[in-house]
């Protein structure tokens, strides 16, 4: 497409937006044009014409909710509002969340805030306590240009006028086309009030109708709404019921496999045993016919005999005596031969054994003197490697208690905040630490991840605790962002970094929160490791620096961030591990959102019992796999 053709459709498509969003005003202008603005115009006014087609900014995109507020005055507008959100639950592709504020001081982060003059609310005051939260200001019957968006009704008919340098100041902007029919001067402003009172009669009278019409309108839309909510009830009980009858009809159809399946196996093993009867049949078979030639042959053979025997009787009178003295010397014989074979087979077979039995003697000796040197070099190497595990473990453990000791006591600020540490080494000893120290009206709080874990990360844990206790004790630096610089200019020093592929790279990513109690302020910075505030319900992401506390291909100054606290504000900071962590169904990571998603459940929960909870999540997902990396996470209520 050549950039003409591409300008044109850029043209074409901003003609058809403002269209659209002409003809969209004139509907509401047409349903709502003899009565001027109720509740359902109002609700529906902010649903379409400001919610859709406002951009709130770069921080819109870490928001959890899409929120719209509203200074209470008129309930009915809060229940309009809650009726649009279940119909249509998703502004911008985020859930609706609709509040109601009675005081100021209950206001919370929202996108857009609603505020009627009626309502008796100083708008002033309003307008200060949401400064720097890109919330949308949207009023009503106020003066020109008072707010962001200001909705007014002239001669019956609902318009609005737009102060889109007061937007723009908060961090957001509105399309063109919604600006094409909004009032824009102070002259035009003027001028829609110039109606004669002969018209207002008029437009009483038809606004009456209207409403007569209206409440009609609604009595039908409600004895319609009964009706289905009548069928979706029937239509729910009879899936409800199909679903039983298909999960009794699952279960009875794999029952049915089962028995089939067996039926098959059954059927193979009969098939199989009738296979062998048939063999051992046929084998019978032709072992009779076997049976019946030797008995033939047998029969013919005792016929012979029978002759012989007659002349056997005949010979047997004149050789018996013959008989008798050949068989005694046959015997005789017979035994002195079978004497003499046995004395020599003896003699042969022990001679054989004992040569055998001393072959057996030597090679069993020769095994026994083998398997005893074996036996005594087995016996060293185990005593010397059991020797070599307990001084090792010992060294660990002994830089385990040097570790605790360096870190400092959480009770420097038990007594000010309310807060958890989690903090579960994947080895003995941590390439995670976390520090803390007071000063003054400030509360230092400060996580930090090492590279490597174990005794590495422990060696760098130490490096970055030492370094710590100079920067802020010693040399009296408070601010975050300097705390960072001059922690990464100490790393550097200690292990003589410089800036080539060749040189250590190890570091720490860490986050350094600092609470000013006087000011009521949260000062932070971050190097790779981020910060999650949950206000009202909600959390907010704090990104930091992609650089670590090290020598780096990106060596840039580190940013403050300055964060105003409410009471009841929570704030987390931590290391990779628990996102890191495999485990689950499917023994994948449990990963950041996740980790959102759980501590946003657990904001109500008292900072204790969060961390015991945190912990139970952390094991229940690992089941059986090994950590996989040191977990730190810090937890704080203002």
């Amino acid at each position: 497409m050549t950039l003409k053709n591409k300008g044109m459709t850029n043209k074409t498509g901003l003609f058809c937006k403002a269209f659209a969003s002409i003809i969209l005003l004139f509907g509401f202008s047409v349903l709502y044009g003899q009565q001027g603005f109720d509740n359902s115009s109002r609700a529906l006014y902010i649903y379409d014409l400001v919610a859709k087609y406002v951009n709130f900014g770069e921080g819109f995109a870490d928001s959890s909710n899409f929120r719209i507020g509203m200074m209470l005055g008129d309930y009915e507008l809060l229940y309009e509002l809650g009726n649009l959100a279940k119909t249509r639950p998703r502004i911008q592709d985020k859930p609706v969340q609709i509040s109601g504020y009675k005081k100021l001081e209950s206001i919370t982060h929202t996108q857009v805030l609603y505020v009627n003059k009626s309502s008796g609310f100083d708008l002033q005051k309003i307008q200060e306590k949401i400064s720097g939260q890109q919330t949308l200001l949207v009023t009503e019957g106020y003066e020109f240009r008072e707010s962001m968006i200001n909705f007014i009704v002239i001669n019956g008919v609902p318009r609005y006028e737009i102060n889109e340098e007061y937007i723009k100041k908060e961090g957001m902007s509105v399309p063109q086309t919604f600006l094409f029919t909004a009032v824009k001067t102070k002259e035009d402003w003027e001028k829609l009030f110039e109606v004669t009172d002969a018209d207002l009669q008029v437009q009483k009278e038809t606004v009456k109708q209207q409403q007569v019409e209206i409440e009609l309108q609604k009595a039908e839309i409600l004895r319609q709404k009964a009706l289905l909510d009548s069928l979706d009830r029937e239509i729910a009980l009879k899936e409800k019921t199909l679903l039983e009858k298909q999960r009794v009809l699952n279960i009875q159809m794999a029952q049915i496999n089962i028995q089939q399946k067996e039926i098959s196996v059954q059927k193979q093993t009969i098939i199989v045993q009738q296979q062998e009867v048939q063999v051992q049949k046929d084998t019978l078979l032709k072992q009779k016919e076997k049976i019946d030639l030797q008995i033939a042959m047998i029969d013919e053979q005792l016929k012979k005999i029978g002759v012989q025997e007659e002349k056997i009787k005949v010979q047997l009178a004149t050789l018996e005596k013959q008989k008798l003295i050949l068989w005694f010397v046959i015997v005789a014989l017979a035994l002195v031969s079978f004497l003499g074979y046995y004395i020599y087979r003896s003699y042969r077979i022990k001679k054989e054994a004992n040569i055998r039995l001393e072959e057996k003697n030597r090679t069993i000796s020769m095994q026994k003197d083998e398997i005893e040197q074996q036996r005594d070099l087995a016996a060293a190497q185990r005593d010397q490697i059991a020797y070599q595990k307990k001084h090792i473990t010992d060294s660990i453990m002994y830089a385990k208690r040097i570790q605790t000791a360096l870190i400092p006591s959480l009770e420097l600020f038990s007594d000010k905040l309310e807060h958890f540490v989690l903090y579960k080494p994947l080895a003995i000893v941590s390439g995670d630490f976390y520090w803390v120290s007071n000063h003054d009206d400030k509360q230092i709080i400060i996580a930090a991840d090492c590279t490597g874990h174990g005794v590495p990360g422990a060696f760098m844990s130490m490096l970055g605790v030492t370094l710590l206790n100079e920067i802020v004790n010693n040399k009296q630096i408070l601010l975050p962002d300097q705390i960072i610089e001059n922690l990464r200019h100490g790393v550097i020093k200690s292990l003589n970094q410089v800036a080539d592929e060749d040189s250590v790279k190890d570091g720490m990513d860490i986050s350094v929160c600092v609470v000013d109690f006087k000011e009521n302020v949260l000062l932070w910075a971050g190097a790779n490791n981020p910060l999650y505030v949950i206000r009202g319900g909600e959390l907010i992401h704090y990104r930091p620096d992609k650089m670590p506390a090290s020598i780096h291909y990106r060596m840039q100054p580190f940013t403050l961030h300055k964060i105003s606290l409410n009471k009841g504000d929570a704030f987390y900071i931590f290391s990779d591990g628990f996102a890191d962590q495999f485990g689950g169904p499917g023994q994948r990571k449990f990963m950041s959102n996740k980790l959102k998603e759980t501590l946003v459940g657990l904001s109500g929960v008292p900072m204790l019992q969060q961390a015991d909870r945190l912990n139970t999540i952390f094991e229940e997902w690992r089941g059986d796999s090994p950590q996989v990396d040191d977990v730190t996470i810090i937890g704080v209520r203002y």
